[in-house]
């Protein structure tokens, strides 16, 4: 179903050449089409590159479309592909029970495409995005090429597409034929009201495990640290050295392997606990989120497991 009074509220996030701070109306006349599919208010929230995003930005956004919740149809956030699986999937857990559909896109970068390509294909994406934000649903999106996908079961491909992003067949919302069809067995559609979270705990230690991990160094960096995440990578079992660190640790001191050979049979002690069936990038923020509630290990365990935003990937 499409609103009856469309409005969308776009969100620049990102450095996009010829889109600086005091351009952004005269930019949008440029493309007089967005008009007719609904009324665009923009708000300028980052003017640099998307590797620059902090958490900082992240619950500034956050504020942002919150003090918006109920004036729009929905919301397009232009974003670089650079950190954007986090700050998409970050916003679902800073807004929760979120009421309108949030969708990302932005320009991508096709080796060999000359300045026209890429302005022709970041016009396309936008249209198709501020099209898919006039829908009743209830999800934070990706829209890169031809496909709408869920933002926290999103991960971005090898090949040089224009799908810059895939994700599971569950995941996958509509897709762009001659007009965009969102498919309703998939999409998320929450009633009441969008809460606002605005905290996220900073103080994490995430490690990369590799046969270069230094212990002794490691041990003071997390002596003081009230999380650790810790990217399994291919590893099918912990290192022995780093088990005992993490069980000397204080039992308050929640820690989460991320990986998809590691079996959470074989962590001992109850203050680690394995994720394998979420992205990483969404692991890192809802970890982060799950920590700042302040209420133990026990707590941000079931607040891991819990399906909050369709992240969990079954």
């Amino acid at each position: 179903m499409i609103f009856a009074n469309k409005k969308v509220y776009l969100f620049i996030c990102s450095s996009i050449e010829g889109l600086q701070k005091d351009r952004v109306s005269d930019w949008l006349k440029q493309m007089p089409e967005v008009g007719i599919i609904a009324e665009i208010e923009p708000v300028f929230v980052f003017g640099k590159n998307s590797a620059d995003i902090t958490t900082d930005i992240w619950i500034k956004l956050a504020n942002e479309i919150y003090k918006r919740i109920n004036k729009a149809s929905g919301f397009v956030v232009i974003h670089g592909v650079g950190n954007l699986l986090y700050t998409s999937s970050i916003l679902g857990f800073l807004l929760p029970n979120l009421t309108k559909p949030i969708i990302f896109t932005g320009s991508q970068f096709l080796k060999g495409a000359d300045k026209d390509e890429r302005e022709l294909g970041f016009r396309a994406n936008l249209i198709n995005s501020i099209q898919a934000a006039t829908y009743d649903f209830s999800e934070i999106c990706i829209m890169f090429g031809n496909r709408l996908l869920r933002a926290t079961q999103a991960s971005q491909t090898v090949e040089k597409t224009l799908n810059v992003f895939n994700a599971p067949d569950e995941a996958i919302l509509g897709r762009i034929d001659f007009s965009i069809r969102i498919f309703e067995k998939n999409v998320i559609k929450n009633k009441g009201k969008t809460k606002l979270y605005n905290e996220l705990n900073k103080n994490i230690e995430i490690i990369n495990l590799s046969p270069i991990l230094n212990l002794k160094e490691l041990s003071q960096k997390v002596a003081h640290k009230q999380g650790i995440i810790v990217n399994g990578g291919d590893y099918h079992k912990l290192p022995e050295d780093l088990n005992l660190l993490f069980e000397k640790l204080a039992k308050d001191t929640p820690v989460v392997i991320w990986s998809k050979s590691i079996q959470a049979q074989i962590i001992g002690p109850g203050n680690i606990f394995v994720i394998n069936n979420m992205t990483w990038p969404t692991t890192v923020t809802k970890f982060m989120w799950a920590v700042s509630q302040k209420k133990g290990i026990k707590k941000i365990k079931e607040l891991m497991a819990k399906d909050i935003n369709g992240e969990i990937i079954y």
